[in-house]
């Protein structure tokens, strides 16, 4: 993924976990290699800019979560 389109991506996921009320932030939105990320794990990766980060937006625009 470009950068471009990573910080995209990473607005768009930022402003959205904003609004994700407290008791759902611990629901499952991506699986990455075999294991589970919440909206807070995937908050923490995103914030980050990891690797996982990377592949966490991509599955999420893939399901139609963000575009």
């Amino acid at each position: 993924m470009e950068k471009h389109e990573f910080e995209r991506l990473r607005a768009i996921f930022l402003k959205a976990f904003a609004s994700v009320p407290d008791p759902l932030r611990d629901e499952i939105i991506a699986v990455i290699d075999g294991k589970p990320f919440s909206w807070s794990a995937a908050y923490l990766e995103v914030k980050k800019g990891t690797a996982k980060a990377h592949a966490i937006l991509e599955q999420l625009k893939k399901n139609n979560v963000i575009e």
